[in-house]
């Protein structure tokens, strides 16, 4: 009697096998493929440039960059890097992730020439659009509603664009020069800028008037106040005895502060904290060890705090003192004048929550910490003064008025350049789809068989995976006294390409047409990681996703043999041994489609 063989359904991680995949599956598989892209929220085509640099193509890899985060040159500086934290390399290296901040910089430090701004995706619509904020969410914005073919205004209430990365981050660590050609590159694109111009409630509602719709983008501006106890009975302070976090910040940057005396506390563990502690030391040439201190001091646990493991040893290496687990009471003066700050020291409450710990101070245990300038940088606050009455925040970037909208940090609160970005990305693209009454632009994922790349070769090599990092060189502690010296230098030619090398380029898929397949095991013994496997079954969700799979050691139980992208350093190896042909390399990307594009 002949029994009817019933054939298991050929998987597919993709919707196409080459083309354009426009499902929810596709764009699951591709942020697990490629974990980094993922975790940026301006999703940076991560692999996309490190394989231009590795090339040696460095302004193709500038290109993609400018594309999609805005600022190579900045963000290569100061980014808070959560594409590292997503690195595969975390879980399958000893050396830590790629450092793919680093090498966006090198993109923008070894251009052959200069760069260009961007081109337009549509024509233009008549349609005239205020942006107010000139920082990085606003001007990402407006850049990106001048491609959209909308006319943009730039106001400004300073005579310089910038914002927090020309006011809030120091010199050292963000040079003028870089900050001033990356601007000028998005205003070159043709935005209308006004600088000089201050918004209030009566000039925002004007605005919403005469344009057709308006964006709020004014960050953080009002320092969040600290209450503490003082002296009964005592003097008002010496004026610059407490000052605000992102005030001093501003005088630093401006060359306003040549000089301190005595001993500073930097109360906070943030950004802002850990960038004022290091411009105190300069200013008052404590790198080299003069007299007093400087110190941080953080209710928290170094853990907490804004500062990555390399900032925290520079932080030490510079002569800053790091106190944490201790919250600040009051004030402590003599004859007039700020002489120590009151603490009690804390402990950690162990609680269920995935958030930061609660503190619970420890009775008996103040002390005062020596203090004759208190910098207090706990984090800033939206100025909600320009608002017109009644306005409120809507659905997403949207307001309670239609033509009005707001992003980055005004509507988010304090974060980061890279967050900002990605506001300023996402308000240009709902402006759009508001005003033209349809989405015009919208990310697909484009699969393409690489057919030229037959034998499956990447340049990808498992020796790649016992390189070691790439050492950024450093200033010495004498030259950071000097000048405001930028610390990290960058890369040298001769470490981008050990850096870059080191990328897994996850961009690139090997796949397996089990219909192909002859079960032979050649794949398996030839690959030098266990990421090919034996499967009984794929689990899915309800778009088709793989999300897990239940492997088996039995042949007979092997419905599929499927390679687990995660464990795969895209060598080649199993394409190239495949006696069938059964295993394919494609590369995925995202890719922006355009409706009616000029």
């Amino acid at each position: 009697m002949n029994y009817p063989y019933c054939k298991a359904t050929n998987p597919t991680e993709y919707s196409v096998v080459e083309g354009l995949g426009e499902t929810a599956k596709d764009q699951k598989t591709l942020a697990k493929d490629i974990p980094c892209q993922a975790a940026c929220p301006a999703k940076t085509d991560v692999p996309g440039y490190i394989e231009q640099i590795a090339r040696g193509d460095l302004d193709a890899a500038y290109r993609i960059n400018q594309e999609c985060n805005v600022f190579p040159g900045v963000l290569g500086r100061i980014c808070t890097r959560p594409c590292e934290d997503a690195c595969r390399h975390h879980w399958t290296n000893t050396n830590g992730p790629v450092q793919i901040c680093h090498l966006k910089r090198s993109s923008a430090d070894h251009l052959s020439r200069p760069p260009t701004a961007l081109p337009g995706w549509f024509p233009k619509t008549g349609k005239r659009i205020a942006v107010i904020g000139g920082g990085p969410a606003g001007l990402t914005a407006a850049r990106e509603l001048i491609r959209y073919g909308h006319a943009v205004t730039l106001f400004e209430r300073r005579t310089t664009l910038g914002g927090m990365m020309l006011d809030g981050i120091p010199r050292f660590r963000l040079p003028l020069p870089t900050i001033k050609a990356e601007i000028a590159l998005i205003v070159s694109s043709g935005i209308d800028v006004r600088t000089g111009e201050c918004i209030d409630a009566a000039r925002l509602t004007e605005l919403e008037a005469d344009y057709d719709a308006v964006v709020v983008a004014t960050g953080t501006t009002l320092p969040r106040p600290l209450e503490l106890d003082r002296p009964t009975a005592s003097p008002p302070l010496p004026a610059g005895s407490i000052i605000p976090g992102l005030d001093f910040m501003k005088a630093y940057n401006d060359g306003q502060v040549t000089g301190l005396k005595g001993d500073v506390v930097v109360i906070g563990g943030g950004f802002t904290a850990v960038d004022c502690a290091r411009s105190c030391a300069r200013a008052a040439k404590r790198l080299l060890g003069d007299g007093g201190e400087v110190s941080i001091m953080y209710r928290r646990t170094e853990h907490h705090m804004a500062a990555e493991l390399e900032e925290l040893e520079e932080i030490r290496l510079e002569n800053i003192q790091v106190r944490t687990l201790v919250t600040p009471l009051g004030l402590v003066t003599e004859n007039g004048a700020l002489s120590g700050v009151r603490f009690i020291r804390n402990k950690v409450q162990e609680t269920a929550s995935t958030g930061k710990p609660a503190i619970l101070p420890i009775e008996g245990s103040e002390f005062v910490q020596p203090c004759h300038t208190l910098i207090v940088a706990i984090g800033q606050e939206q100025d909600r003064s320009l608002l017109p009455a009644g306005l409120t925040a809507g659905e997403g970037q949207k307001t309670n008025r239609p033509k009005i909208f707001f992003a980055g940090e005004f509507l988010t609160g304090s974060s980061d350049v890279i967050h900002a970005v990605a506001q300023g990305k996402a308000v240009a693209s709902e402006i759009d789809r508001v005003l033209m009454g349809v989405e015009r632009k919208k990310n697909h994922v484009t699969i393409e068989q690489m057919r030229h790349m037959g034998d499956g070769e990447t340049g990808r090599q498992r020796a790649h995976d016992l390189q070691s990092p790439a050492p950024m060189p450093l200033t010495d502690i004498p030259g950071r006294a000097r000048d405001n010296a930028e610390v990290e230098q960058g890369f040298t030619k001769e470490g981008i390409p050990v850096a870059a090398t080191r990328c897994y380029l996850c961009h690139y898929k090997y796949s397996i047409d089990n219909d192909l397949c002859i079960h032979c095991d050649w794949c398996i013994e030839v690959a030098p990681r266990a990421c090919i496997k034996k499967v009984s079954r794929l689990c899915t969700d309800a778009d088709g996703f793989i999300q897990d799979y239940v492997e088996t050691d039995v042949s007979a139980k092997a419905t599929f043999i499927h390679i687990d992208s995660d464990a795969c350093i895209r060598c080649g190896k199993c394409l190239r041994v495949c006696p069938v042909g059964a295993i394919t390399m494609r590369k995925a990307s995202l890719t922006p489609c355009l409706a009616n594009p000029s």
